[in-house]
């Protein structure tokens, strides 16, 4: 079944292959701001805190499958006191806080880098600048509603929230099935807008086809985090319709959660670096372009006020 959540070895794996390479990517983005003599930027040190999430995430994962209490089949004879299904609950909660979060600080690297590099005129009256700040003040506020949701879904009562009290969770927490559901759609349309947005600045570029859709290309890597984050969204309306069933492993269902999770946020991390790293690699790099971008951009604002 396409939402059986995969193999113990396919899941460590596949998390210390993306962790390493998330943390190449931040690490050379930084390296990139030295060889090119640029200060360290805002976007810069949001994608830092995004790398900090991820490995708060990806240790969460690492924890769960150490004690047995995700990836494996829970069976109730081995753990008659729920102490295993309980820690679960415990890392998909505490996985939730950290993502929405992480996922915050990831979108707001990408937003403030385009405002970097889109962006000649700062003051307000710019729509360009108007644009961004609008985006950015969205998405920063999505973040913080949803991480503080997550966390008080349940009000203070923490303990009905993990699993650990008798007391009916209906009459202290919200759905937190809709919680969910709606936070993976909104995700979802917040990502394709944000890999939308660079495209309609980059066409008018007075650039060669070929190289203008290379631009295009780099700035549209968006597209794997969004393909994971469309895969956990069909999870999540799977989810909805089962809901809680006792036929279904509530281990296994956590572990799937927690492996796409781990996956979008990484894939994500990846393509916000990405655009920042090609001018260690190629002298035709992105940061090329935008200078030149920059430059039209500033001829046409200061022609203007003439």
């Amino acid at each position: 079944m396409f939402f059986d959540a995969p193999s113990v070895p396919a899941t460590l794996g596949s998390i210390i292959c993306f962790l390493s390479l998330a943390i190449l990517a931040v690490g050379l983005r930084f390296q990139a701001r030295h060889e090119l003599r640029q200060g360290i930027q805002i976007d810069d040190w949001l994608a830092l805190c995004g790398l900090l999430g991820v490995i708060g995430i990806t240790s969460m994962l690492f924890a769960g499958v150490r004690i047995t209490s995700l990836g494996y089949p829970w069976i109730e004879s081995e753990d008659p006191t729920y102490l295993k299904l309980i820690m679960a609950i415990k890392f998909e909660v505490s996985s939730l806080i950290i993502f929405a979060a992480t996922n915050g600080f990831i979108k707001l690297s990408v937003l403030f880098f385009y405002r970097r590099i889109f962006v000649v005129d700062k003051a307000l009256s710019s729509a360009r600048n108007l644009l961004f700040c609008t985006m950015i003040i969205l998405i920063a506020m999505w973040s913080v509603v949803y991480t503080f949701t997550f966390t008080f879904m349940c009000g203070t009562r923490f303990d009905v929230l993990v699993g650990e009290s008798e007391d009916d969770p209906a009459i202290y927490c919200v759905d937190t099935l809709k919680v969910g559901y709606s936070y993976a759609i909104s995700d979802f349309i917040s990502d394709a807008i944000i890999i939308l947005i660079p495209i309609p600045f980059i066409l008018k570029l007075h650039l060669p086809p070929l190289r203008k859709a290379g631009v295009i290309g780099v700035f549209m890597l968006g597209v794997l985090a969004s393909a994971a984050s469309l895969v956990r969204l069909a999870w999540m309306v799977w989810n909805q319709k089962v809901g809680f069933q006792d036929s279904l492993d509530n281990e296994l269902m956590i572990t799937t959660e927690l492996y796409w999770m781990n996956l979008e946020i990484t894939l994500g991390l990846l393509a916000c670096c990405l655009p920042s790293l090609r001018g260690l690699l190629k002298s035709s790099s992105v940061s090329r372009v935008i200078y030149f971008y920059r430059f039209e951009l500033a001829l046409s604002f200061y022609a203007a006020s003439i």
